[in-house]
């Protein structure tokens, strides 16, 4: 073979070898964004489910149910209960020695799956992607300067089965275990008095209920603007109201599949 044919076997070998890694990357990289894009799909479907799951936990604390019942499908994720998170109310007259203070820990429903995380802690729910937690159902405050509303939804396992992981749906009941009032303050009739009303937060998801306070006209506590940092896992909102309820709402959760 002369020195022509030498070169154009060898250019042919190079371009056939450089083609078929042209095609194993993009064949591995369109493997890859496919099973990305799977599994955000999967983790966006559970936050649907979530968001059913928070109507029918409303259901047993605000309609009187006395359970109500969730499907879930785990698809290689797991289900179980996350640490304990903890919501603490303070409040206090301004003009008067009167006070109050509420505190209560729960703990979290955690979907926890390759991609990320959704939790229901507290009456809100949350999708958690890299480590980065954001409310998608609120917990329902009511923060208005005559009548003010802080509902807190204490949640744990119904017995120390602990969690499911695996491929199947799953059933999720939540069991209305006692509903009632766990404080309340009121000013009366005196227009010039306030009630200042303290929230703290104790939860890895910190900084989304910080940015939740704000989005309802909470600030940081005069006496301490760092308390809104969460970078501890723990932040304090503060605002003020003429009247105060502190809702208190027992919810157990089994997990059956």
């Amino acid at each position: 073979m002369d020195r022509r044919g030498v070169s154009e076997t060898i250019g042919f070998v190079f371009v056939f070898a450089l083609v078929t890694a042209s095609i194993g990357v993009v064949y591995t990289t369109g493997i890859g964004g496919l099973e990305d894009a799977r599994e955000d799909e999967q983790l966006t479907n559970t936050v649907r489910a979530f968001d059913v799951l928070a109507d029918n936990v409303a259901d047993v604390t605000h309609e009187g149910a006395p359970s109500r019942a969730t499907e879930l499908k785990l698809s290689g994720a797991t289900l179980g209960f996350g640490d304990p998170v903890r919501v603490e109310v303070q409040a206090n007259d301004t003009d008067s020695d009167a006070n109050l203070t509420v505190g209560r820990t729960a703990r979290p429903l955690v979907y926890d799956a390759p991609s990320g995380e959704v939790v229901y802690s507290m009456g809100a729910t949350f999708r958690v992607d890299d480590g980065n937690a954001a409310m998608r159902t609120e917990p329902g405050l009511v923060v208005d300067e005559r009548r003010s509303v802080v509902p807190l939804v204490v949640t744990y396992p119904r017995s120390d089965s602990g969690g499911v992981g695996g491929s199947s749906t799953v059933l999720l009941v939540a069991y209305r275990q006692s509903v009632g009032v766990g404080g309340q303050l009121d000013t009366g009739s005196d227009a010039a008095d306030e009630v200042r009303v303290n929230v703290t937060v104790e939860s890895p998801r910190a900084a989304a209920w910080g940015r939740y306070f704000e989005s309802m006209g909470m600030t940081p506590p005069d006496s301490n603007p760092a308390a809104a940092d969460a970078a501890d896992g723990e932040v304090t909102y503060q605002f003020y109201t003429d009247g105060l309820l502190v809702s208190d709402s027992v919810v157990e959760f089994s997990i059956s599949g």
